[in-house]
């Protein structure tokens, strides 16, 4: 056996040894990112929970002493713990709007505009521009906003969005 097929063997076995340490740490890290998805996971639902506690404060006050986006972050709360304490999805209509949150203290087309900008939207009727959050105009159903509890959870909107001064909300 010459020196060069020992030197190649020794070479070789010191790569092996490398190559399962490397993979001993890569399953070490993929353990410990699992964990840290898990507790970022865990802080996002403890969040939410007590931002949605902040939130009730909200619900003694009266509808025109609310600014618009304080109404709109209401509208998103109120659809997510609905979606929450449902199967992960819900919908509200004007009428759920109107009396579910703000007791019929605001109009029906405060309602819609509500709708609107808790999807995200400025002049569009329908559509999203915030996960979690749709404008739906489906046939035979009433214009509603749609709301998915995962996908509003991971986008994190569940205090008031910025709405335009323009299309001020009543």
């Amino acid at each position: 056996m010459s020196e060069d097929d020992v030197s190649a063997r020794d070479a070789l076995a010191i790569a092996q040894r490398s190559l399962a340490r490397l993979q001993e740490v890569e399953d070490e890290l993929r353990d410990e990112l699992d964990e840290t998805n898990t507790t970022v996971e865990q802080l996002q639902d403890d969040v939410t929970a007590l931002e949605l506690r902040v939130s009730e404060f909200d619900e003694d006050r009266d509808a025109s002493e609310l600014s618009a986006d304080e109404k709109v972050g209401m509208v998103r709360e109120h659809g997510f713990r609905k979606a929450s304490e449902g199967h992960g999805r819900a919908k509200l209509d004007y009428d759920d709007i109107k009396w579910e949150i703000f007791n019929g203290d605001i109009g029906d087309s405060t309602c819609y505009r509500l709708i609107r900008k808790a999807a995200g939207l400025s002049d569009e009727k329908t559509g999203s521009a915030i996960d979690g959050f749709v404008a739906r105009n489906p046939a035979g159903d009433n214009y509603h906003l749609a709301i998915d509890a995962q996908e509003a959870k991971r986008s994190r909107v569940f205090s008031a969005g910025k709405i335009d001064v323009t299309e001020e909300v009543r």
